[in-house]
């Protein structure tokens, strides 16, 4: 379950909160001054988001590398003007989204 709690409870209820978190699942949000500033999760939540993050981070430089190799013989001006070109067309695609979207 998810609650939300003040950073002056929580200093008061450290004890209860990990308990809460580690033996029931809870999560919880500590605000300060009515702004979310950190979440309590269990160990097994954070091991999960830290091995997807480290799983993306591969992934990008593994298409990063494919990419390079594809591209490292082609002229970098070629390459700057088919990037000029894409940009260009997604441009004008979204001013015609929005002028159909005004008629």
């Amino acid at each position: 379950m998810l609650k939300t709690i003040s950073a002056m409870e929580a200093r008061k209820t450290l004890g209860q909160i990990m308990n809460e978190v580690s033996l029931r699942n809870d999560e919880y949000i500590i605000e300060r001054a009515g702004k979310p500033l950190v979440a309590v999760i269990t160990i097994q939540e954070y091991e999960r988001i830290k091995n997807e993050r480290e799983l993306a981070r591969e992934r990008f430089f593994e298409t990063v590398d494919k990419v390079y190799e594809k591209t490292k013989n082609i002229p970098l001006e070629e390459i700057e003007t088919t990037i000029e070109k894409a940009v260009e067309a997604v441009k004008n695609q979204e001013i015609e989204q929005l002028q159909s979207q005004r008629a």
